[in-house]
């Protein structure tokens, strides 16, 4: 079973690391030193806080000089090393895993079970990615490219995140740590708009999980899901989250994602949808972080608003092979009265479904 870390161990976990790793050069041995350190029952209260973490980890390490303190106010060495395992040299599995164990603070064996791998294998991999990011440790991040660098490493958690979403029988609860794990960046860097926006966003997809699935694990589509199963706590949560996002004047990719969340959310049955507000906000989105997926999306609110005639163009334009790019132009087909064209490009989407689960629901649009 999981052992997730409560917030408050996290965080100070956390920021310890990123200062062990910061005098020691290396993630590897600063990760083993200080979890072998947390291993030890703690004698007292205390000994959870970031400085008797760190004073402890420095003993299993062998160090001698003094470790001095763990900065209160200088968040600089946690995104140093977050930056680092969100590099953009590392494949994305790598990204995660590192994400996992040095901000989540999941085990190894647990980072194994959400990549089906044992514990020795895990390892391994871990120990190459942290090997092969080493040189990029401790580079200074300018102040102007904080919000960038923040940026990789909440698009790492987002990915965590949406795994989860697609696969939420996993060993792992992701969306959990992914959540949590935001909320802590959201207390480390409290001046920074996106770790709100993102944990918003969050939080307004998470609130649907148990009207998501049919019994069979079949995956319902929004606007035919039960809405009196939702979270409403989560969504209201959700949206003062976003309302705090907002509140500087700048916008970003996951403020708007968050509002097209919000949009959905916030009606009270799915013909309420606001379209043209939607569609307003994927213009904006595809400003701030073009993507296929982005586009996929755009042409459903194009669909809403103007038709599925324009919307089909906008997407048979893009060429690609995705399954979510073959289900979106078979919906739009259908909605058009091409019967066998639709059919053709459900069983396309469904050869290409990255999920069990989601060949299930792809399935279900292929046989109603």
């Amino acid at each position: 079973m999981t052992t997730s870390l409560p917030r408050e161990l996290r965080s100070a976990r956390l920021r310890a690391l990123a200062v062990l790793t910061d005098r020691l050069g290396d993630v590897t041995p600063a990760r083993t030193a200080l979890d072998a350190a947390l291993a030890a029952p703690p004698r007292g209260a205390d000994d959870w806080e970031p400085d008797a973490i760190l004073a402890r980890a420095w003993e299993v390490a062998g160090l001698e000089r003094p470790p001095g303190r763990v900065p209160a106010d200088d968040t600089a060495p946690v995104l140093r090393l977050l930056a680092t395992c969100a590099h953009r040299s590392l494949p994305e599995a790598a990204r995660i895993a590192l994400v996992l164990s040095a901000a989540a603070g999941l085990s190894t064996d647990d980072i194994g079970h959400v990549f089906a791998a044992p514990e020795p294998v895990m390892a391994q991999r871990i120990a190459w990615a942290e090997m092969r990011v080493r040189p990029s440790l401790g580079e200074p991040i300018a102040e102007e490219d904080v919000s960038a660098q923040l940026g990789r490493v909440l698009d790492v958690l987002m990915l965590i995140f949406d795994d989860g979403v697609v696969h939420p029988h996993a060993p792992v609860d992701l969306p959990w740590e992914a959540v949590e794990t935001t909320r802590v960046l959201i207390e480390l860097f409290h001046g920074e708009q996106e770790p709100r926006a993102l944990l918003a966003l969050m939080l307004l997809t998470r609130a649907r999980r148990d009207a998501r699935q049919e019994s069979d694990g079949t995956l319902r589509a929004l606007e035919v899901q039960d809405r009196d199963l939702w979270h409403h706590a989560e969504i209201e949560e959700g949206l003062f989250l976003l309302r705090g996002s907002q509140r500087k004047g700048r916008t970003g990719p996951y403020q708007v994602r968050a509002s097209i969340q919000a949009a959905h959310v916030t009606a009270h049955e799915a013909s309420d949808t606001d379209w043209p507000r939607l569609l307003t906000l994927y213009d904006r989105l595809m400003e701030l972080a073009p993507s296929d997926a982005v586009a996929l999306g755009r042409a459903c609110a194009v669909a809403e608003v103007t038709g599925p005639e324009a919307a089909l163009e906008s997407v048979e334009r893009m060429g690609v092979d995705t399954h979510l790019f073959h289900a979106t132009r078979a919906e739009l087909l259908r909605r058009m009265g091409r019967a066998e064209e639709a059919d053709r490009a459900w069983t396309a989407a469904v050869a290409r479904a990255r999920s069990a689960s989601e060949h299930q629901r792809l399935r279900g649009e292929v046989e109603r």
